[in-house]
């Protein structure tokens, strides 16, 4: 028991003295959870609240474009534009605008549009009543096509593009259907002089309610802070791998293993210790990650991390992810020769986790394949945890598969660092 104090105090002596890398492990995890979380915010945010500008040639001045213009206006998701320095956009103008990057997308409403959807609709009333002769419908049983065309910016998501896509296709949808049933009506009357023509009325029937699920009472509305913090915390924590590993390097560079080797004790009395004081830093890292995220973030306009009532949940998940992320360094310490091949490894190594485990992307839209290989990754298991406890409202029972899996990966890498650590003095 002394010699497992005296080596924690070694290692705390050795972590204090060094100012400037003490610094780099706190200071660097925060700036980059500000940025990253600064950065991605807008992917959380609605259309509405980015206000996106968008080229508007309306060439039809008729229902169709009224119909486009009126509710592209109404939806406040856009930024219109007609015209530039008081003159009207051609199309030309808007393709070579969106094609500069200048705007992201560019409408463009034909001459006659609305004339082409007019005779689409007369021509299927006509084939509905075509046993009879019906004055107010002309007798035209082809149908017309017309395009409106789309300028995308190549720069544009495909995401933004569909959502879009979908906003036109509604408006002419609905236009479609008000002609119809107008004709329609107006052809009724003619046949039966007693029927009146009825007004169209638009109505919703059925309306979507959306509801975020969780095991809580609490609505914990998912946004870039409470998507963010869990998953650059676990990827800063997960980086105490190099200093980590370096430390146990520079130890057998200089000497100090193997004086330490000499002492009365064993090989994981010395790991431990190393365990114990990278693992305060690592939940130290934690708490300032949680810190920024509820303090700090609000201040830079940003959404409050919620933590939710599991308080213990998260402190569990927090050490097991941190000595998940300990016990890794230990293995590549011990078995990397050079620091070269510790930070080389460490780093590469963690990035490639941390791409399998849903920090960058999502796993849900990843290739079959890939899914199930991220299932294997350390930070996934950790970030499933931590969403489980902030978005889910999940509480220690929830997380414990994850925490489990954590501890494995824990007990796994200490096992490979003490196997080859007695590989090696038997060589």
């Amino acid at each position: 028991m002394l010699r497992l104090l005296s080596s924690i105090y070694k290692e705390l002596l050795v972590l204090i003295r060094d100012r400037a890398g003490l610094a780099i492990l706190f200071i660097m995890p925060l700036v980059l959870i500000l940025i990253m979380t600064l950065i991605q915010d807008a992917t959380f945010r609605t259309v509405k609240e980015v206000n996106i500008s968008m080229i508007l040639v309306n060439n039809d001045k008729d229902s169709l474009g009224e119909a486009i213009s009126q509710g592209l206006y109404a939806s406040e998701y856009f930024q219109i534009v007609e015209e530039i320095d008081g003159e009207k956009i051609t199309d030309s103008l808007a393709k070579e605008l969106v094609a500069k990057g200048d705007y992201k997308i560019g409408i463009i409403i034909p001459e006659r549009a609305t004339d082409a959807i007019r005779g689409n609709v007369n021509a299927l009333i006509n084939k509905s009543f075509k046993s009879f002769n019906i004055p107010g419908v002309k007798k035209r049983t082809k149908k017309s096509t017309i395009d409106v065309t789309i300028y995308i910016d190549p720069a544009t998501s495909q995401s933004f593009k569909n959502m879009v896509m979908s906003s036109l296709k509604e408006f002419t949808s609905q236009l479609e259907i008000e002609m119809f049933f107008k004709n329609f009506s107006e052809a009724m009357a003619q046949m039966m002089p007693d029927q009146k023509p009825i007004k169209f009325e638009s109505f919703e029937t059925i309306k979507y309610q959306e509801v975020y699920a969780s095991t809580t009472k609490d609505e914990v509305l998912p946004n870039s802070v409470q998507h963010n913090v869990p998953a650059w915390t676990m990827f800063a924590m997960f980086f105490i791998v190099l200093p980590l590993a370096g430390n146990i390097i520079k130890e057998r560079d200089d000497g100090s293993a193997f004086r330490l080797k000499t002492m009365p004790g064993s090989f994981v009395t010395v790991m431990f210790s190393k365990i114990f004081v990278f693992l305060g830093v690592a939940f130290l890292q934690f708490i300032l990650m949680l810190l920024v995220g509820v303090y700090i973030m609000p201040l830079m306009g940003l959404p409050q991390l919620e933590i939710g009532p599991h308080k213990i949940a998260l402190g569990v998940m927090a050490i097991a992810s941190g000595l998940a992320a300990t016990g890794y360094g230990v293995a590549i310490g011990t078995i990397a020769t050079t620091h070269e091949q510790a930070a080389t490894f460490g780093a590469v190594s963690i990035i490639i986790f941390a791409a399998l485990g849903g920090i960058w992307v999502p796993v849900y839209v990843m290739p079959h394949t890939i899914r199930i290989i991220s299932q294997f990754s350390p930070l996934h298991w950790g970030l499933n945890g931590f969403y489980d406890i902030f978005l889910r409202g999940g509480d220690i029972s929830v997380v414990i598969a994850e925490t489990v899996k954590l501890l494995l990966f824990f007990v796994i890498m200490l096992l490979i660092a003490v196997v080859y650590n007695n590989y090696t003095k038997t060589k």
